[in-house]
Formats: C-alpha cells, structure tokens, sequence
C-alpha cells in the first residue's frame, strides 16, 4: 500500500463513510418477510455531531450475502472520497452492483463527485455557503467622507483644539445627517443598524447614542461663523469661485410647542400662516453654484429689512472675494436706508423695488439697452 493510499484511507474515514441499512417488509415476488435496504451515508457536520442521509433506496437484494453487501459499501465509500483500489477485485456479479449503484449515485448528484469534494476541501471559503449577517450602507457614506476629507474639515477642527474622538463624532454627525436628514434619534438608530459610517470615521459603534449627536450638533454650533468661513473659503478655492454675485434671503419657520423660556422663538408675521405659534427667522446667504456663504437665526418678530445691517458687516469676512460683488435680494429687505447702506459698503444690488421709480436716468457712458414689451 503506497502512502498516498494511506493518507486518502484516512482521509475517507474522516469525511463519510457508507453502509447498507434494512428492515423488514414484505416481498411481493417471494411472498415472504425479508430485508429492504437504503444505501446510507454517515458524516459529521459543522457542528462536529454524527449525522446520517439515505443516499439510495435500493428494495430487496435477496441475490447477496452480508459478506458481499460490507465488500460492495467499501467500494462505493472509496468511490465517493477518490481512493483507487489497491486490493483484489470482487467477484462479477459484486462489480455490477458496485458499478449500478454508483453510476445511480451520479446521475441522482447524491453526493459531490471525488474532484468536486477535492475542491471544496481546497477552497478557504464556500461561496455557496457563505453568510452576511451585518449588511450595512457604505457607498453614500463614503462619498460624503471623501467631501469632507477635500474640504479639509478633519484638519479644520483639529485646530480648534477638539480631541480625536470628538472629531470622529462630528464627522460621523454631518455625514449621517447628509445621508439619512432625520432626527439625532432616528439617525442614531440608523447609525447602529444599517450605516458603515462608523467604519470610515473611525468612531466606536457601540457608543453612538442621540444624546452624543445632539452634543455634537452644539460643539459644532458654537464655532458656525469660523467654520462658515472655513467652507466659504474652501469651496471658492476648489471650484474656482469668486463670489461676484451674492443672493440673500429670509424665511421663517414656527415650534409646535410653546417655547416659554426661548429668546429667539417669538410670535411675528408666520410666511405658513401660523400666528398661533412662535417663529424664529433664518437668513441665508449663497452664491449662485449654491454654496452656503454665511447664515444667521434671528428671533421670531424681527422683520426681513432689519436683518440685513448685520449680515452686510460679516459678509466680506465670510467671503473671499475681493471684487466688488452684486447683492441680489428682494422687496422686503430693499428698503432705501439698506440700498444706501449696500452702497456705502461697496456692494453693487439688483432687488426689486419697493415704490415706483420716478425720478431716474440712464448712467453716463453706459449703452442704452431698447426692451419691447405688449403692455
């Protein structure tokens, strides 16, 4: 017996091994009780346990001794784990079995064919088998990291002195709420159920609760000028912005509650018609690619023409521009103390007025522009 026969004798005795089992039942042709047998096949599954499989229902073998049956199981448990016969063969009518029996066991794939098996044992992982059980979201994720990662922001609040894990969070933050707008509790849960984010930014998943976004949401609220100007810089500098025209506009939007104790929350003139609830104004300040250049909460009663002495006095600080820039805003904030005060401060406007225009003329040097219209 050569050592590879050996090592493949061992081998089979490992993965499974065959065996006729029987029991009694009554023959039609002989009219008597007598064996009927299932070819069966032991193994040990992932668990290590002994489990067994009918491979074959075979019925009555009335032409075969116990003796012949053990040579005929041998053969086939060989067969199935690709040992070659390296002793005496049987007899003809015990080749015939084995050679029925076996070609049954192919055509019916009841079991893996010596190659195939060979293959699997080579294989470190079965593709057919194989599980996920922790399928998480990673490509939204990934692309809003990497906008992040080219707008600088890790380095940015690294200079402001936050920790590492601090950093971690507010990233985590700002790309979950991108991804998944809904509230610090929502995306808390979602954070921990569906998203890979924790897996880009490094943060441990375990810790991430609504109250860690909400303390998230406030450190990055108390530097929100710095870091507007951060962006606003950035961006110019990535898509080659200069910042020649500038919209600004307010909205409002009201509180379900009552918001006793707020400052900001006031009652004033609701653009969704709520009077019945308190509101707090928001300015915003962009360019026309969209990218946010400075913002502002102000309280609920303040009206839009109030706004904007203080959004001029920050303006050129959130901005990198050095050209005189054309302010674009509307009716409501185009008093004329705020159009002479755009002026006073180098800014070109377009807005719409607020009167009728009655005393004007056309500006020296300037080429005349015809418009037909029908009315």
């Amino acid at each position: 017996m050569t050592q590879q026969a050996l090592v493949l004798l061992c081998c089979s005795a490992v993965l499974c091994k065959m065996y006729f089992k029987h029991s009694l039942r009554f023959n039609p042709k002989q009219n008597i009780l007598c064996g009927y047998y299932r070819l069966v096949e032991s193994y040990r599954n992932v668990d290590n346990r002994i489990c067994h499989r009918t491979i074959l229902n075979i019925g009555f073998l009335t032409d075969l001794t116990t003796v012949d049956l053990n040579i005929i199981q041998k053969h086939l448990t060989n067969l199935a784990a690709g040992i070659p016969e390296i002793f005496d063969q049987p007899n003809e009518l015990i080749s015939k079995y084995i050679s029925h029996f076996w070609n049954e066991i192919v055509s019916k794939k009841r079991i893996d064919l010596p190659h195939a098996a060979h293959q699997k044992n080579q294989n470190l992982v079965d593709l057919e088998t194989i599980k996920h059980k922790d399928v998480r979201e990673i490509g939204a994720e990934w692309l809003g990291y990497q906008a992040l990662e080219q707008l600088k922001i890790k380095d940015f609040l690294m200079s402001k002195g936050w920790e590492e894990s601090q950093v971690q969070l507010a990233l985590t933050q700002i790309v979950s709420r991108a991804v998944y707008p809904f509230s610090e509790c929502r995306t808390s849960k979602w954070i921990q159920e569906n998203s890979a984010i924790c897996e880009i930014t490094g943060y441990p998943i375990d810790k991430i609760t609504k109250d860690k976004l909400y303390k998230s949401a406030l450190d990055l609220y108390e530097i929100k000028d710095s870091l507007e100007q951060h962006l606003s810089k950035k961006t110019n500098e990535l898509f080659d912005i200069q910042d020649k025209i500038i919209l600004y506009d307010l909205t409002n939007t009201y509180f379900e509650g009552q918001k006793k104790n707020s400052k900001l929350a006031q009652f004033g003139r609701s653009k969704e018609k709520r009077s019945d609830a308190k509101l707090i104004v928001l300015a915003l300040v962009t360019n026309p690619e969209g990218f946010i250049k400075y913002s502002n909460v102000f309280e609920g009663n303040t009206s839009d023409s109030v706004t904007l002495p203080s959004i001029i006095a920050n303006l050129r600080l959130k901005t990198s521009t050095t050209a005189r820039a054309l302010i674009v805003l509307d009716a409501g904030i185009a008093t004329e103390q705020n159009l002479i005060l755009l002026q006073e401060k180098g800014y070109d406007y377009v807005c719409v007025s607020r009167s009728k225009l009655k005393d004007y003329q056309p500006v020296q040097d300037s080429i005349v522009q015809s418009v037909v219209t029908k009315n």
